[in-house]
Formats: C-alpha cells, structure tokens, sequence
C-alpha cells in the first residue's frame, strides 16, 4: 500500500481545485483521521496509523485552503461492500466509531455536498445499528 495517495494525491487535487476556482470541495478519509484518532481501538490505529498520518495531511492542506473554496471533510467508519442499509447518518461527533456499507457513504456525500449546512465541517459516517458501543447519537442533518 502506497499512502501518498491519501496525502500527495489528495493534495494535488485539492490544490489544483483551489486553483481552478472551484467554490467546494468534499474529501473523503477515515475515523481515526485527526481529532478522530481516538474514537478507535488502538489496536486498530496501529495498523491504519500510516495511512490516517496521510489523509491527516490532506485534511490539513484542505482546511488550509477554506478561505479559498468551502469544504467538507466525510471521515466513514469502517467500510462494508454490501448493499445500503438505508441506515446511514452524519454526526459532527469525533468519539463515535462503527461500520458503514460504501452505498450509504455514497449518499451521505451527495447529500453533504449540496448542504450549506455541511460547509466547512468534518463529519464521521456511520450506521445507526452498527456504532460501537452506546453512545448517545447526535446525527447532523444536512
């Protein structure tokens, strides 16, 4: 596995947008990226903490740039192949961790990157019936 591609991959398209003018711009990481780091078992950091340093880096340039276009950061659960639960919400929580199947991500994205309500936040995607543990759920609505 290459992390560049989370860091110098995501930057260069983040920066070439920026440049381009584009007015937003919707990144995609992971839980345990950034001020997520511990919403995850350690256990599990320690296997993805190379790639989340990466896509840490791309988040930072994309803040960075906020004065320049809006943003907004998507940071999934760990991701299922299945089909969509229907289940999927956003959450500005950064202590909640789960599962999520990629179809309901999909949603989430387009629904966050038409939201003013999205703009410039960083939200964890999630499954309502998959969320490790019992946290009290505070979904974003977008």
């Amino acid at each position: 596995m290459d992390a560049r591609a989370d860091s110098e991959g995501n930057i260069n398209l983040i920066e070439a947008a920026a440049k381009k003018g584009a007015k937003r711009f919707l990144l995609v990481t992971s839980i345990g990226t950034g001020d997520s780091k511990d919403a995850v078992a350690k256990q599990t950091y320690e296997v993805l903490e190379k790639v989340l340093i990466e896509k840490e880096k791309a988040e930072r340039r994309l803040k960075e740039l906020g004065s320049e276009m809006e943003y907004v950061i998507i940071r999934p659960g760990g991701l299922k192949s299945e089909p969509a639960t229907g289940e999927g919400f956003l959450t500005d929580d950064n202590t909640v961790c789960g599962s999520i199947h990629r179809d309901d991500v999909a949603s989430l994205v387009v629904d966050a990157l038409f939201s003013d309500k999205a703009t410039n936040k960083v939200l964890a995607a999630l499954d309502k019936n998959q969320v490790n543990g019992k946290p009290v759920l505070k979904p974003f609505e977008v």
